[in-house]
């Protein structure tokens, strides 16, 4: 899950011109991330790693990223 999200930013930022700064997944796809990070422990350090905002969204059948504004930071919802 990690490299897909890495390659999901990549291929945007090269097809945009600019780095996405969030991504949507459903809450499977965020424990398959999760699974694949053991040592880090904390929701904010999944979102440094990655360097992009996390949305949980039931309906994403797949992960996706996009440029949004957003008033706060670190949008997870738990």
């Amino acid at each position: 899950m990690l490299s897909h999200i890495v390659s999901l930013v990549k291929s945007y930022e090269h097809e945009y011109g600019l780095r996405p700064n969030v991504v949507y997944m459903n809450e499977t796809h965020y424990g398959y991330l999760r699974e694949e990070l053991p040592g880090v422990r904390d929701h904010h350090d999944v979102v440094a790693i990655l360097g992009v905002d996390i949305a949980l969204n039931d309906e994403s059948m797949h992960p996706q990223v996009a440029t949004v504004r957003f008033a706060s930071e670190n949008i997870l919802v738990s």
